[in-house]
Order: structure tokens, then C-alpha cells, then sequence
């Protein structure tokens, strides 16, 4: 796709859209996009999220699309156009890292042009993860024009933490049963050793080593047996090394780590926006698993984070049961698609409905015949997603 700017319609004239094809292109953006989006809080907004997936991940096209009012860049919508089925449809720059997305605009009304020029490109595209009933659900569902658009539930949700009272006490949220979990739990780490916990602002000189030792424990046990951990994936941990040495400069990373005696039981990797911590990686030795060093080392993050006075913690990823130990809220997540009237849309639009009708079909098989053999069976659900989260 070539780069192309051109204005928007005749009641926007002051606004230009540009596609950008290109790495260089897209880091001279650096100083406007830091502009744009220093006061948005969500990480993966910021330039050094984005620029750091399109380093590492070049195997797609760039497709990164710009709305600027007199030079002033007003929204991004950062995507790649991808090979799908016979055709090709935009998604998220960072669609391999599985987080939840967005678009980026300093108001609704510049995110409704933003809309506009996606549209007008006629290629399909699709939003994941995104949060139920935000803003950019709210715009999507009311830009008009010719083509499909679809809202669907993910299944999927997002949990906050909220710290109301920083100077409160983290645990007095917590019911009784599970602070006695966390007693517990801490006292059956105890008997393998001493218990130490760190929550670190590492330095960059540092950081090399800690994420040595971290990406060796997040890549232990069934990740280890699977080949999914980080020490498997060469892309993935070049982008959390070039990633975490970003935000280390920025002085906003935050390595967290639990040792029993001299063994390394838990580690994690948060970033803080926002007034807020983020959660972008957890793991463990599984050697510890009966006293849940994941679950523990949470909990000593958030106790730091509430001591900082941050507002709370997001648990990107999947929601899970033991994120309620904080009596954490959740919020609904949404996939957004649209299937534009031209060839590439309608040819994706059949591809994904499928698509869906097959796995509906192979999910229905596969329960006929576990129940027909009188088995129930994990291999008849859906795997379950997060599962590197803390034994409980």
C-alpha cells in the first residue's frame, strides 16, 4: 500500500489523512504522537508500545492511518494490512501481542474522522478486546455509510483493581476467607524457606540480567513442556527486552520478583500509566505451586502500587477467579468488524462466517461424541485462556 493523504470530505477540509507504508515514516511520529497521547491512559496507546511492536514484528504491511489538523496529528488508527484467506483486512499493529485495542484521538470528534478515513480506505477491518460501551465502541456503532458493521461479545472481560483510599489498607477490601487464604498460603511458602518479595524500578544497566531470570521462570513448567514461554518465542522477548528498556528509561517499569530460600518462586512485569499499574506478565516455578507464589506476589505488587498512591491495577489478559481475591470489577470486552461493499469485504465476510459455522460444527461434534461415549472431557471445552495465572 503506497502512502496517500488526502482530506476527508468537504465539512473537514482542515483535516488531512496520510497512510503510512513505512518504519521511518512512522518514527519520525515520535514527538506529535507523545503530544497526542501523554494524557491517555492506557499504555498501549503510547508511542513506545506501538513503535515497539513494528520493530519487532515486520512481517506484515504497515498500514498506520493519521488525521492532522495544520500539522497537528489529531488521531491514529496504528494497523497492518494482513493476508486473509484470498484477500487482505486491517487489524491492530500489535494483534499479535493479545491485548486489548484501540484506536487513539484527542476527542470524539476527531475519532469519528479517524472512522471516516478507515472506511474510506474499503478495506475490512477488526478491533479486539475492546472495551464495552467506550468510546471507541460508541463511534463505531454510529458512523454511517455503506457496508457491514458487526459488534460481537468477546466472552472475554477485563478486571481492575480500584485503590480508593491510597492510604488505606489493601486488605480490608478482602473478605475474611481470603486473607486467610493469603495467610496460608504465605506459611506454606514458608516451610520451603525464607520469603523474600522485590518490586523493582530497574535501571537499564539491570535490566538485561533481571529479564534473563524472569523470562527463565515465566518459560518454566507447562510453558517449558509446551514451548510457549518467552525463551521460545524470539519475537515476543525482543519486544518485552526492547520494550521494558523503554519504559525503564521512562522510569515507569516495575520487575517484580518472590524468592524462596535462594529459588526465584514468581516474577511479573508491570508498567505504570495513567496513575495506574498494568500487568503484562506473570509466571512461576511450579516446584511451589501448593503455596501459589503468583498469587502472593500479586498481592505484594499491589500493596506497593497502593503505597505509591497509583488509583489502581489493571489485570490485562483474561479475567479470572482469583483476581475477585482484590474483589476486583470487571468490564465486558467487544470485537468491532467491519465488512466495507467492495471485493475484500465480501470476500472476508464469507471467510469468517465460514469460519464460524465450522468450529460451531466441530465444538457441536465433539460434545455429541464425549456425551455418546458417557465421557466428559476437558477436550470438549474450549481451552481456557490466561492460564499462566497463579495456582490457588
Amino acid at each position: 500500500m503506497q502512502e496517500e493523504s488526502s482530506s476527508i470530505s468537504r465539512a473537514d477540509k482542515s483535516a488531512k489523512v496520510e497512510v503510512i507504508g513505512e518504519l521511518p515514516r512512522l518514527e519520525a511520529l515520535e514527538e506529535q504522537w507523545h503530544a497526542l497521547a501523554r494524557d491517555i491512559p492506557w499504555p498501549m496507546a503510547q508511542f513506545e508500545w506501538i513503535i515497539t511492536a513494528a520493530q519487532t514484528y515486520r512481517d506484515d504491511r504497515f498500514c498506520v492511518v493519521i488525521v492532522q489538523e495544520a500539522g497537528v496529528l489529531q488521531a491514529v488508527a496504528p494497523l497492518v494490512l494482513r493476508r486473509y484467506g484470498f484477500t487482505h483486512r486491517l487489524e491492530s499493529l500489535d494483534y499479535m501481542l493479545a491485548e486489548p485495542q484501540r484506536l487513539i484521538a484527542r476527542d470524539e470528534r476527531h475519532l469519528q474522522l479517524l472512522f471516516k478515513a478507515l472506511k474510506a480506505l474499503r478495506y475490512p477491518f477488526i478491533l479486539q478486546g475492546v472495551i464495552a460501551e467506550c468510546q471507541d465502541d460508541q463511534c463505531f456503532r454510529t458512523f454511517s455509510g455503506a457496508g457491514l458493521r458487526m459488534v460481537a461479545a468477546s466472552g472475554s472481560k477485563d478486571s481492575f483493581v480500584p485503590f480508593d483510599d491510597p492510604r488505606g489498607d489493601l486488605e480490608g477490601r478482602m473478605s475474611s476467607s481470603r486473607r486467610c487464604t493469603l495467610r496460608r498460603k504465605r506459611k506454606a511458602a514458608e516451610k520451603h524457606g525464607p520469603v523474600r518479595f522485590n518490586i523493582l524500578r530497574p535501571s537499564t544497566d539491570e535490566l538485561p540480567e533481571l529479564l534473563d531470570e524472569l523470562f527463565r521462570v515465566e518459560s518454566s513448567g507447562w510453558k517449558g513442556r509446551a514451548a510457549t514461554g518467552l525463551r521460545y518465542d524470539a519475537q515476543r522477548a525482543s519486544f518485552f527486552r526492547m520494550y521494558c528498556d523503554r519504559m525503564a528509561r521512562e522510569g515507569t517499569l516495575r520487575l517484580g520478583f518472590m524468592t524462596i530460600g535462594e529459588a526465584t518462586a514468581a516474577v511479573r512485569i508491570d508498567v505504570v500509566w495513567g496513575g495506574k499499574s498494568w500487568e503484562l506478565k506473570i509466571g512461576y516455578d511450579e516446584r511451589f505451586a501448593n503455596c501459589s507464589p503468583g498469587l502472593l506476589l500479586s498481592h505484594e505488587a499491589l500493596k506497593h502500587g497502593q503505597a505509591e498512591g497509583l488509583l489502581g491495577h489493571h489485570f490485562l489478559g483474561e479475567a479470572e477467579a482469583w483476581h475477585e481475591t482484590w474483589a476486583a470489577k470487571s468490564m465486558n470486552r467487544v470485537t468491532l468488524r467491519y465488512y466495507p461493499t467492495s471485493l475484500p469485504g465480501m470476500l472476508t465476510l464469507l471467510h469468517d462466517a465460514s469460519s464460524h459455522f465450522a468450529r460451531i460444527i466441530e465444538s457441536r461434534s465433539n460434545a455429541f461424541s464425549f456425551r455418546g461415549r458417557g465421557i466428559l472431557s476437558k477436550a470438549a471445552a474450549p481451552p481456557l485462556k490466561g492460564a499462566e495465572g497463579p495456582v490457588l
